[in-house]
């Protein structure tokens, strides 16, 4: 097994874990969907690893399928051919089409993501309240956007922390997927740099915003509940990451980061422009638009031949 295999693995069980969080805070049938992911997966890789020729890795068709179910909302489940199709559309035009496991240039699970959410709009906005077990189309995320004296007042950071209000499977555990994403950066899988910088930014906007808009001494403490708000914790941890998609050189992840921390920001603040904007997660569409600017980024930061590391740091 390769380094690579190894990281792999260990990505996967992390996903594991906050996919057994999300059937005790949301009920069992959260695995089912991820069955019907992975197996579909699964299913695309083998084909197209046997119609290239090449050899099946075990390790490269979990990880994507895991995401797109712990993206997803718990009341899925009478819908779960959405996640079918999400985990299908995002492994054969993400990652497939473009030779396989680390030739892709997006994020698979993001695009599949994005894909059912054009087309399926109604279906993916209904979210279950594990307390109160009512299916309501807003999260705290959406009523965070509108009125945020109202989540700040009613919900605890704790109960944020531990994912006791409505919205995706996987996304509501913040404390497990902060305690994951630092496990996978001291075991030095993820880069630090690329979660640091994005959630950095995107607290500072948010703080800025909050200033400007009077909040005062609060405006510390409305920013802090904004990054602990819908996607944005686990993308950051789990998606800016992908080795694949992610920038090579330090630079380079830095500037990515801070981009991606200020172009979700834009999207789910367009409000501050156009108030009748629907979206509060800008996060996925970031992600998408940072992966197509990562050439680019790649090319402003080349270093210079007697500054390049050696192969083993830029992989670390």
């Amino acid at each position: 097994m390769n380094t690579q295999q190894r990281n792999r693995l260990i990505v996967t069980g992390s996903l594991i874990v906050l996919l057994i969080a999300a059937s005790v805070i949301f009920g069992p049938h959260v695995l089912l969907v991820a069955l019907a992911a992975l197996v579909t997966s699964f299913v695309i890789e083998l084909l197209n690893s046997q119609l290239r020729k090449e050899k099946f890795d075990p390790t490269t068709f979990s990880i994507t399928p895991l995401i797109i179910t712990l993206m997803t909302t718990p009341s899925i489940v009478s819908d779960f051919w959405m996640v079918i199709v999400a985990t299908a559309f995002g492994v054969f035009f993400a990652k497939t089409i473009f030779g396989g496991e680390g030739k892709n240039i997006f994020n698979p699970a993001a695009l599949g993501l994005v894909f059912i959410a054009l087309a399926f709009p109604v279906q993916v906005n209904r979210f279950l309240d594990p307390i109160t077990k009512i299916v309501d189309p807003a999260t705290f995320a959406t009523i965070f956007k509108n009125t945020p004296a109202a989540i700040v007042s009613s919900t605890s950071l704790v109960d944020l922390l531990m994912g006791q209000y409505a919205g995706a499977m996987g996304t509501t555990f913040k404390l497990g997927i902060l305690l994951l994403g630092l496990v996978l950066m001291i075991l030095k899988i993820s880069d630090w740099k690329i979660p640091a910088t994005f959630l950095g930014t995107y607290y500072l906007f948010s703080l800025l915003k909050f200033l400007l808009s009077g909040m005062g001494g609060d405006s510390f403490l409305y920013a802090l509940y904004s990054v602990l708000m819908g996607h944005l914790l686990f993308v950051a941890m789990f998606m800016a990451t992908d080795p694949q998609t992610q920038p090579l050189y330090t630079k380079g992840r830095i500037i990515y980061g801070v981009l991606l921390g200020f172009v979700s920001w834009i999207i789910q603040n367009t409000w501050l422009f156009n108030p009748s904007a629907p979206n509060t997660e800008g996060t996925i569409y970031a992600i998408l638009f940072m992966n197509a600017m990562t050439g680019l980024i790649d090319v402003w930061t080349t270093p210079k031949v007697k500054d390049i590391p050696l192969l083993e740091e830029v992989e670390a």
